[in-house]
C-alpha cells in the first residue's frame, strides 16, 4: 500500500513538472475558427482598426461563408455593453460567456461588435475543463460580428443563448473595449495559457473590468462555475436579470438577431 502512494506521489510530481515546462505557441496547427488572430493598428485620432473581425454565416447544417473583415472604431462613439451566457453543463453552473459592445448606426453591419475569450485548439481538438487546468490549450480572443458569435451557436451549433444588457457608463464601456483591445494586442506576439480556474471566459472578462475599475466586481465563486455569473452582476447592479432574452433556433426562424 506504502509503494502504491510513493508511486502516485511520484506521478503527481513528475505530472507537474510536466505540466509547469509547457510553454504557449503561436504557431500550432489550430483549428479554422479559432486560426486567425485579429490584428489592432490605432489611428492617432484614438480610433482602432481591427483587422481580421470574423463574419462567418452559418445554416443548420453547415458553415455558408468564411470571411474575415477589416473595421475601424472609435472607443468614444459606443453606446451600449451586452453580455450573452451559453449553458454548458452541471445544470447551468458552467456556462460560456462573451460580450457585444453596440456602436451607432452609422457604423451599418459593424455596429454590433463581439469579443470572445475561447480556447485556441488544435484541428481535431475537443474542449476538455480538466485538460484546461493543465496548459492543454492556448487563450485567443476572437472579435467578430454580433450576428457570427450568435448564429454559430444557436443556429448551426443549436446552443441556445440568453443575452442581458450591461448597465454601466459609456465611458466606463469605452475603457473596457480598449482594455480589450490591448490585451488582444498583447496576445498577438505573447501567447498565454487557458485556465480553466483562472483564465477562463468569464474570468478573463473581469479581471479586465477590474484593471480599469479596481475592485468593480469583487471575487466570487462564479468567477468559476461560471454559470452563475448573471447572478452575481445582477447583485452588483450590472445586469437586469428581468431584461433578459432567451435565443434559441425558433426564435432565429422568425426574427433577426437584433
Amino acid at each position: 500500500m506504502l509503494g502504491l502512494g510513493l508511486a502516485a506521489a511520484i506521478g503527481g510530481v513528475v505530472l507537474v513538472l510536466v505540466v509547469a515546462m509547457r510553454t504557449p505557441s503561436l504557431d500550432r496547427r489550430w483549428d479554422e475558427d479559432v486560426r486567425v488572430l485579429t490584428e489592432v493598428t490605432r489611428g492617432a485620432d484614438g480610433s482602432v482598426l481591427l483587422e481580421a473581425v470574423r463574419d462567418w454565416s452559418y445554416t443548420r447544417d453547415d458553415v455558408l461563408t468564411k470571411e474575415y473583415r477589416p473595421f475601424r472604431y472609435d472607443p468614444a462613439d459606443v453606446q451600449g455593453l451586452w453580455m450573452y451566457e451559453q449553458a454548458l453543463g452541471l445544470g447551468g453552473r458552467i456556462a460560456h460567456t462573451f460580450l457585444v459592445f453596440e456602436f451607432p448606426q452609422h457604423y451599418e453591419e459593424a455596429r454590433w461588435l463581439g469579443i470572445s475569450v475561447e480556447t485556441r485548439r488544435e484541428v481535431g481538438e475537443q474542449y476538455s475543463i480538466v485538460r484546461g487546468m493543465l496548459r492543454g490549450f492556448e487563450v485567443t480572443h476572437i472579435w467578430a460580428l454580433e450576428e457570427d458569435l450568435v448564429r454559430r451557436r444557436v443556429e448551426y451549433l443549436d446552443y441556445p443563448l440568453v443575452r442581458y444588457p450591461v448597465t454601466v457608463p459609456t465611458e466606463v464601456i469605452a475603457r473596457i473595449f480598449d482594455q480589450f483591445v490591448r490585451e488582444t494586442e498583447a496576445l498577438a506576439t505573447t501567447p498565454r495559457w487557458y485556465n480553466t480556474l483562472f483564465t477562463n471566459c468569464t474570468s478573463s472578462l473581469i479581471r479586465y473590468v477590474n484593471e480599469i475599475e479596481p475592485g468593480a466586481i469583487p471575487w466570487h465563486y462564479s468567477f468559476i462555475l461560471t454559470g452563475r455569473a448573471d447572478d452575481h452582476l445582477s447583485r452588483l447592479g450590472y445586469v437586469d436579470l428581468t431584461a433578459a432574452e432567451e435565443i434559441t433556433r425558433d426564435r432565429l426562424a422568425t426574427r433577426p438577431v437584433r
